[in-house]
């Protein structure tokens, strides 16, 4: 565990990152890409008949992705209100679909946790994380998955500079604005066009592809990771085992190559 409670910070609003995304990146492109991420990875070919939980909907963008694959029940929460404004924002921009609905909450209140419905498939990417209490969010949002359904999470994994970006992560924090900025062009400089250069590859046409990744942009991440703090991590081990043998949770498929490990647990259903 990476969070220190009590730990003095300016907090990273995630949800202001995410408007900001809305404001200047959304297309139909990015939602498509978006829905193309996840249906690729749970390997099926819609949504059609099944109800979809995002927790920690950030932008809202998957929501939304989910609700074009044809989900019957898209219901999106996060603890941030500007995420939640910017989630409304998004349903609104998108007809308002009856079939949406929009909460503020957290996935560590018990109170609000109580008024959730089961579904058929649970999504939190890149969020548990950064609750401060990964594994009661990560047991938490295992809870909401029906029978035979299915727990679609990512987390950071353990590397061994995770400590470094803790560092990192609090020096982005307490930055002033002007801080923050130079800290985003020594990040981009240090860790996309040095290497790229250096290999002869082209940092601008990584860029301009960045939202093949997910819908994502490439400038929304970098603050989301450098700002991303209470920030927790584990091996894959770890998660596997905590998966298995605490929530009873069956492996089902593993995505690497990111900061964030994506793992697809089923839920077997009752035995009579």
């Amino acid at each position: 565990m990476s969070y220190e409670p009590g730990v003095s910070m300016t907090e990273f609003s995630f949800g202001r990152n995410w408007d900001q995304f809305i404001k200047n990146y959304l297309t139909e492109e990015r939602v498509e890409a978006a829905k193309k991420h996840i249906l690729d990875f749970l390997e099926i070919p819609d949504l059609k008949g099944r109800s979809f939980l995002d927790i920690g909907c950030g932008s809202g963008i998957h929501s939304l992705a989910a609700l074009k694959a044809g989900a019957a029940k898209v219901i999106s929460f996060d603890v941030d209100p500007y995420s939640v404004e910017t989630t409304r924002r998004v349903r609104e921009m998108s007809g308002s679909p009856e079939t949406w609905d929009v909460l503020s909450g957290s996935i560590l209140d018990e109170k609000f946790l109580s008024g959730i419905s089961l579904a058929d498939i649970v999504y939190s990417w890149g969020v548990l994380h950064h609750t401060g209490n990964m594994w009661k969010a990560v047991e938490n949002a295992s809870r909401f998955i029906k029978d035979n359904g299915i727990f679609y999470v990512a987390l950071y994994v353990t590397t061994p500079k995770s400590d470094y970006w803790v560092r990192i992560k609090k020096r982005y924090n307490t930055a002033s604005s002007a801080g923050k900025a130079f800290m985003e062009q020594w990040y981009m400089w240090r860790h996309l066009i040095i290497p790229y250069f250096m290999r002869s590859k082209d940092p601008l046409k990584y860029i301009l592809e960045y939202k093949q990744k997910r819908g994502m942009s490439y400038f929304t991440d970098v603050k989301d990771w450098l700002g991303g703090y209470p920030y927790e991590h584990a091996k894959i081990e770890e998660v596997l085992k905590f998966c298995r043998e605490k929530l009873g949770l069956e492996l089902a498929g593993l995505g690497t190559g990111e900061a964030c490990i994506e793992y697809l647990f089923k839920k077997s259903g009752k035995r009579s």
